[in-house]
């Protein structure tokens, strides 16, 4: 795994208390229990992190299809292009 990955699990184990061993690069943030709030709220934590900002147009149309590596995608070609 990333690190990009291995942080953002952490983000979520720590802040959201979901087991790490359900986080899953192609799992869709909802199935774990996310609702819309929370995502944004783990978008809001993950730019944080990485001391960046994610456009929304770079995690998709539909936030109930984001998956954890939908956001790690976004957030490595961020870091690549700055």
């Amino acid at each position: 795994m990333s690190s990009t990955f291995n942080t953002l699990q952490a983000i979520i184990v720590d802040q959201y208390g979901i087991d790490s061993k359900l986080i899953q690069p192609n799992a869709s943030l909802t199935d774990l229990g996310m609702d819309s709030l929370t995502l944004m709220e783990f978008i809001f934590s993950a730019e944080d992190a990485f001391h960046l900002r994610i456009p929304e147009e770079r995690l998709g149309e539909s936030l109930s299809e984001l998956t954890l590596q939908n956001v790690c995608d976004a957030i490595d070609q961020i870091k690549q292009s700055g």
